[in-house]
């Protein structure tokens, strides 16, 4: 009897102090710290937080010094918020709880540090986020950004921004080894990756991740990705936190040295899938001013008419 009353206790304290999320109600507390790149605080930020529960969403600002302190009841532990003020990048917060004790979602007061971006520069761009089916494979065929198009004899395009080449071999959707090759068409055309420091998730952080400038250097001139499956083997060195800025018509002087050129980023890496005939997916953003300029401006998209299934959101 004496085993049965301690075993009792045992299981009662495992459960108040480390049951899983999902067996409890429970209270959370969370910090929100707002700043800016160069770590001042953003006072008067407008806040909305989700607590995943009956609370619904919570509303408010952030002090003086940039803090918004806040509690309600959460039935999952998870938090989702969003961040606005004029002047700055809307950006977004998310956080999940485990441990819950007495009643209350551990660590109690959770400190939460977001940063967000100001608007700076934002410009014009040609901007698309869509799957363009390849027209031919085994041999190179050039993609033309400011049309959106493959070139001529393929589609309407007249500049061969993007030279692509796509090898593959496809069976079925379970057995298929494919090659995307991209090339440039001038000597100093060329593509960089940049890793998106939220782990590919735009919903953490400023919704604007990647460089306002385009980099002077560190052009590639060749990218190669590999899609496979059942023989040779599973293969995808395809990264949802991969992205690029790329640089295209570039010009050089008498002496070989860049004079200009148009520049650019891709949201996400570079996805081909075999599957119906095969298709490259593109979330790309060209600015055609022949400045490095990076920010896009959402309501002066170049691309005036878009189906509405496409994002085209600032990255």
């Amino acid at each position: 009897m004496k085993y049965g009353y301690l075993t009792v206790i045992i299981v009662f304290l495992f459960v108040v102090f480390y049951a899983p999320a999902a067996q409890a109600l429970s209270v959370a507390k969370i910090v929100v710290k707002v700043m800016d790149e160069a770590g001042a605080p953003v006072n008067n930020a407008h806040l909305n937080i989700r607590f995943s529960s009956d609370s619904g969403t919570v509303i408010g600002f952030t002090d003086d010094n940039g803090i918004f302190e806040v509690k309600a009841i959460s039935n999952d532990g998870v938090i989702l918020g969003d961040i606005t003020k004029d002047g700055y990048y809307e950006s977004g917060l998310a956080h999940s709880f485990y441990v819950t004790r007495f009643g209350m979602w551990q660590p109690w007061g959770k400190e939460l540090t977001v940063v967000m971006r100001p608007i700076v520069n934002p410009v014009p761009m040609y901007v698309r986020n869509h799957s363009f089916k390849v027209p031919v494979k085994g041999e190179e065929v050039g993609f033309d950004l400011e049309k959106a198009d493959w070139v001529i004899p393929y589609g309407q395009g007249t500049k061969a921004d993007f030279v692509f080449r796509i090898d593959q071999r496809y069976d079925d959707g379970n057995n298929f080894d494919c090659r995307l090759t991209l090339t440039f068409s001038n000597p100093l055309d060329g593509i960089q990756v940049i890793n998106d420091d939220g782990g590919g998730d735009f919903n953490v952080g400023s919704r604007y991740h990647l460089p306002r400038t385009a980099p002077e250097i560190g052009y590639l001139s060749k990218l190669q990705k590999r899609n496979s499956t059942g023989t040779p083997g599973y293969v995808l060195d395809m990264k949802d936190d991969n992205n690029y800025i790329f640089r295209v018509r570039s010009e050089v002087d008498e002496n070989g040295k860049l004079k200009r050129a148009m520049y650019g980023k891709i949201r996400g890496d570079l996805w081909y899938t075999p599957g119906d005939g095969g298709k490259i997916s593109l979330h790309y953003f060209l600015n055609p001013d022949y400045t490095r300029n990076l920010e896009f401006d959402p309501k002066r998209n170049l691309f005036i008419i878009l189906s509405g299934s496409e994002n085209v959101r600032q990255p």
